[in-house]
């Protein structure tokens, strides 16, 4: 029998990491029995991770829970030999594991030989995700003292944790199935619009999917009631806003010389409205804050039965799920930012791509208690990670907008629609 030790008491995304790591273990060593150790602060995460123990002891698993204390290293060491008697190989994963448990299980695996496995998460756009609603690609195994199996199956029910609101559910849902498609570790991921390949992570051609994105809006347009056909530079610059809802470019300050990731790292980020269009759902900004104006004018926008509009209500749906709101006024953002209570935005990043709302608010009084940013739109973002995100956030846009001919696939198997 295989078993797997797997502590949960690292400080954040403890849930993503934790489930993330166990369901990656199950797939890949088909455990007899997993082992999880945890600190009391945790106990909420095991209540969240109820459903995935169920569906592990519905397949025969055994899940057994310790809580950790203060112990030391020999106590620890003693714990660990105690409960995985009788296990031929026992997989030591600190991945979700605080920094004196991480060593401790390195320790173990230097004096007992135990294969020591780390998943490596690729955060940036997926952040606040976990497998395996992310593909498979994105959560990569370390393994010392072992080789990664070549039969990678995922085959548990998980349902009940897909996400309620529909952009991020439809994501998820496409991720898990994807997963489920293939039975080996795959790097390549490609998006189909209508069976033509438009955008891969090899070699990411975005010329060619604006024209595939023309092309399907043009077709979209033809089925609808509109009298006149749009230019073909108005089905460009439609396409590019697709994309940018998408999250296919860099989000940079004014003067082109950071990125929105830079300026953020460690802030708390107060958004306008145009940074939802600008894709700010994909970039990896811990604290992000939403002023009930944004909610407003998503909705106002909504109101004028466009498509598009609908995209990005869902769009704002998701990122709403994940950060914080503050109370604003309930008129546009351009009047209701700076009359935001200052107690409740003192010392904040405020981001807009609005230069008249910038030049604006830099002569009242917010910004003498908060740093106000204007930023724009920057180059493609062409990396692996970011790549993988604007496909599968293109495929659940297109949906969205009405195109169900748009698939997400493995270059080399299986291939899943939204």
């Amino acid at each position: 029998m295989k078993c797997v030790v797997i502590p949960i008491n690292r400080s954040d995304y403890t849930f993503e990491s934790s489930f993330s790591a166990i369901v990656r273990s199950y797939e890949l060593f088909k455990p007899g029995k997993i082992i999880i150790l945890h600190a009391e602060f945790n106990k909420v995460h095991l209540q969240k991770l109820h459903d995935l123990f169920n569906e592990l002891r519905g397949n025969g698993i055994e899940v057994k829970c310790r809580l950790l204390d203060k112990a030391s290293y020999e106590d620890f060491k003693k714990l660990i030999e105690e409960e995985t008697k009788g296990c031929e190989k026992t997989y030591l994963v600190p991945t979700s594991g605080a920094n004196i448990v991480a060593a401790y299980l390195g320790i173990l695996h230097t004096q007992n030989g135990y294969p020591l496995v780390n998943y490596l998460f690729s955060f940036g756009p997926w952040t606040r995700y976990y497998y395996p609603f992310v593909p498979r690609s994105l959560e990569k195994a370390s393994i010392i003292g072992d080789s990664i199996s070549n039969d990678v199956k995922l085959d548990l029910k998980l349902e009940s944790y897909l996400s309620n609101t529909t952009f991020t559910r439809i994501i998820e849902d496409m991720a898990k199935r994807l997963n489920e498609e293939i039975l080996k570790e795959e790097d390549d991921l490609v998006l189909k619009i209508k069976g033509n390949t438009a955008l891969t992570t090899v070699s990411p051609d975005y010329s060619r999917l604006i024209k595939e994105i023309k092309t399907v809006l043009r077709n979209l347009r033809d089925k609808g009631d509109e009298i006149q056909s749009p230019s073909d530079k108005e089905l460009e610059n439609q396409a590019k806003s697709i994309l940018s809802l998408a999250g296919a470019y860099d989000i940079l300050t004014a003067d082109g010389n950071k990125s929105i990731e830079e300026i953020s790292y460690g802030r708390t980020v107060l958004i306008d409205t145009n940074l939802i269009y600008y894709g700010i759902h994909t970039h990896e900004i811990r604290d992000i804050v939403i002023p009930y104006c944004v909610h407003n004018e998503i909705l106002w926008n909504v109101n004028e039965k466009e498509k598009f509009r609908d995209a990005v209500f869902h769009v704002y749906e998701a990122l709403r799920e994940k950060v914080r709101m503050v109370p604003s006024e309930s008129t546009i953002c351009d009047v209701a930012i700076p009359k935001i209570e200052p107690d409740l935005i003192k010392g904040s990043l405020v981001l807009t791509g609005d230069k008249r709302a910038y030049d604006r608010w830099k002569k009242l009084a917010i910004s003498s208690y908060t740093d106000i940013m204007l930023v724009k739109l920057g180059g493609e973002r062409k990396d692996y990670v970011s790549v993988s995100s604007v496909i599968f956030n293109l495929a659940a846009i297109l949906y969205l907008i009405g195109l169900h001919d748009v698939e997400v696939c493995w270059k080399n198997y299986g291939c899943v629609s939204p």
